[in-house]
């Protein structure tokens, strides 16, 4: 075993050491042990309890033992809200339960904490839960509640039969309602039922994000309301416009629970702060009142409003338990950027009830050229959590730590370029701030639960409306049988891509055709989907060959492919017809040589939830680097660490074009100019760099490389 073998595997077991299995592994990998081991531990209670240890210490025994279980089932899952049996639900009310909610009014539709207590439980036990159910007024034996917790997370509970949590409630566009449940998630009954909690401003503009439009000088600016309205658009300029009162007054907004890592505490503290001073420092918070709205110098008006409803959907919870009404959601596009430049924005109605956003900004694209440097963050496989501990022993909780963290890495850069600039005024700032980014796939892992959509639109809100969020389609977004994907199967819940497309309106070039490309600066990024049909023949390889072939280089001296699936991974599952090793291989006989060919510089990637970096590779093995230093062949990295529970199914010994492994949850950042580009993978524990490394290539690799292509063609012309 080699050095970077040697180092591959001390981070594999750091990494499996740190995580148990109760943190679960990808798509496919059972946790059978896990589930044993977490029976044997309640069996031990049992037995301890009979040896004549205290009652507390009993009932803590046992209610860890609960607790791990349900862990280890749920860390099975992609999805929280499937551990769930909502057939099996039944309601039979107990008139002793009241369960009272510290106030029955949603104010701030980004988030509030709520009290819940509740008294009068008889035979309190472990396995009573309290769910959040959305609308108010649902069947729960055909509706699957939003999330939910442990009643006895509250030692008073299964003493006394009642207690007291804390659930952050955000906006669903209409009341609420807080259950009581027995009987654990087999077979649950319904015993109690809050009042309602209204929500006071159901057309709130929430769910702010941005996307490029693949034309020069446009941003896309997208968000969610109840109803269409009358005259909703975005309101924008190159400088900030006090308006309204501070969204952040009320004290609510992104205050963390206290089963958040401290790291997130203080995250949440900062984004408290620019909440309350608004857009990024520099604007004020939300406004509401039945003025004209903010006075921006422009405006857009929405490009379309739209709904999407449950039979546009494919099947299983999608149509089902899962289906919750989505809302409203706009698109408008802003025309006649400069590139490179600032512009702040509200979005909202005048001639509306909802109000206006607080002011966010965000940086133009820069224009295509070596000229140009980028700083972009990469994430593949993250999904979403709950900051107040619901959904307890979900496998996503580390995309917290990944947004909240990448949230302050775009604030940073942000105070960075400026102070740069007020140095040097008129000079622009030597280096930008991060202003772009990707996410390759497996986005929410909503599996078909709508309002997990809502949570993780939330969840992204403060980095996304900051910068284009940019996405590729993965399994749990579009496959389901019979819809057109590539394998069949049935990983999107029944969502066959319907809300992921709603939601994320990629300058693809038609409907369910998930692949486009665009410059942006030094780099020319191609996207694709592996989700769909790729092989020769298809209409997707015909569009990336084209692509690929039209790329000039002077332009955009670095080309990055990006996809969900990776083309080379280190894993042992080898299943048919998608699993990782059958798919990465198809890739490879189908694009292998096309990227040698147009000297694809890295190739971008997730589904297996870990980090790996290969050396340079072509067909199995590590290239030497040219002799002005370039690479021959691409880096392919594999980012499906954001959120995820971690994949444990790693080849064993690692193949040797491994370069690095890491078993840690986290995200990439990128910094490109026309010669180098510096890649930085971070961890989410701390903020460290659990790798970096660089590639270059000559200023005039450009120049040469398009020269050379020409000689190719008018050979292959000749012939």
């Amino acid at each position: 075993m080699g050095s970077a073998q040697a180092g591959v595997w001390l981070v594999l077991l750091l990494g499996a050491a740190l995580t148990g299995p109760a943190l679960g592994a990808g798509r496919g990998h059972a946790t059978s042990a896990s589930i044993r081991a977490a029976g044997s531990k309640q069996q031990s209670s049992s037995s301890a309890g009979a040896s004549g240890l205290a009652a507390r210490d009993v009932g803590d025994a046992q209610l860890h033992a609960y607790r791990e279980l349900e862990r280890s089932q749920l860390a099975a899952l992609h999805q929280p809200l499937e551990r769930l049996r909502v057939s099996e639900v039944t309601r039979e009310l107990e008139p002793s339960i009241q369960i009272r909610v510290d106030r029955q009014e949603l104010a701030d539709g980004s988030g509030e904490w709520f009290t819940v207590t509740w008294t009068g439980v008889d035979n309190p036990a472990y396995d009573d839960w309290l769910a959040v159910v959305v609308p108010a007024d649902a069947d729960l034996t055909a509706t699957a509640p939003s999330k939910w917790k442990f009643a006895a997370a509250d030692p008073l509970h299964v003493i006394a039969g009642n207690g007291t949590t804390r659930f952050r409630l955000i906006s669903y566009r209409q009341p609420v309602a807080i259950s009581f449940m027995r009987h654990g998630f087999d077979r649950a009954v319904e015993a109690a039922r809050s009042a309602p909690i209204q929500v006071l401003r159901p057309n709130e503009p929430l769910q702010l994000h941005l996307a490029l439009s693949g034309t020069p000088g446009e941003m896309r600016v997208q968000w969610n309301t109840r109803d269409v309205g009358v005259a909703p658009q975005v309101r924008w300029g190159p400088a900030p416009v006090a308006y309204g009162e501070p969204a952040g007054a009320s004290g609510q907004r992104g205050v963390a629970g206290k089963a958040d890592r401290s790291s997130i505490n203080t995250i949440n503290k900062e984004k408290k702060k620019e909440d309350n001073k608004g857009g990024d420092g520099d604007g004020d918070g939300g406004g509401h009142g039945g003025d004209d709205g903010p006075a921006y110098p422009h405006s857009a008006a929405v490009d379309r409003s739209f709904a999407y409803q449950r039979e546009d959907m494919c099947g299983g919870a999608a149509i089902g338990v899962g289906w919750v009404d989505a809302g409203t959601h706009h698109v408008a596009t802003l025309v006649g950027l400069k590139p490179g430049t600032r512009y702040y924005y509200r979005v909202g109605d005048p001639l509306g009830d909802g109000g206006w956003s607080k002011e966010y900004s965000f940086v133009s694209a820069p224009a295509p050229g070596p000229a140009s440097t980028i700083r972009a963050l990469f994430v593949a496989d993250m999904g979403q959590a709950e900051v107040d501990g619901s959904l307890e022993g979900s496998m996503m909780l580390p995309s917290l730590n990944t947004t909240t963290l990448m949230y302050r890495d775009a604030l940073a850069s942000i105070r960075e370029a400026e102070a740069a600039e007020e140095q040097q005024p008129g000079s622009g700032p030597t280096r930008p701030p991060y202003a772009l980014l990707v996410h390759n796939g497996d986005i929410s892992y909503s599996r078909g639960f709508s309002t997990q959509w809502d949570n993780f639109m939330q969840q992204i809100e403060p980095v996304a409306a900051r910068m284009p969020y940019m996405v590729t389609a993965g399994n749990h977004e579009r496959d389901w049988p019979g819809t057109g994907d590539a394998f069949g199967v049935e990983d999107s819940g029944g969502e066959c891509g319907i809300p992921f497309d709603a939601r994320f309106p990629m300058p693809y070039p038609g409907k369910d055709k998930m692949w486009y490309a665009l410059e942006y600066g030094p780099v020319f990024f191609l996207q694709y989907s592996t989700e769909h049909r790729f092989g020769p023949g298809s209409e997707q390889y015909q569009f990336i060959v084209k692509t690929l072939a039209s790329v000039d280089r002077r332009r955009t001296p670095w080309l990055v492919v990006g996809g969900h699936r990776p083309i080379y991974v280190a894993s042992t599952n080898a299943n048919w017809p998608d699993g990782d090793q059958p798919v990465a291989q198809s890739l490879r006989d189908t694009y292998e040589d096309l990227y040698k060919q147009y000297k694809v510089d890295l190739t971008l990637q997730g589904h297996h939830h870990t980090y790996q970096r290969t050396c340079a590779l072509y067909r199995g093995a590590c290239q030497p680097p040219a002799a002005d230093g370039s690479q021959t062949a691409p880096v392919h990295l594999i980012i499906g660490h954001a959120g995820a529970g971690l994949s444990l199914n790693v080849a064993d010994p690692p193949p040797a074009w491994l370069e690095h492994l890491g078993l840690w949850w986290g995200y990439m950042r990128m910094e490109a100019n026309g010669t180098t580009m510096r890649i930085e993978i971070v961890s989410d524990a701390d903020g460290k760099l659990m790798d970096s490394f660089t590639l270059t290539k000559p200023a005039n690799f450009g120049e040469r490389f398009m020269a050379a292509a020409a000689v190719d063609a008018a050979a292959a012309q000749g012939r």
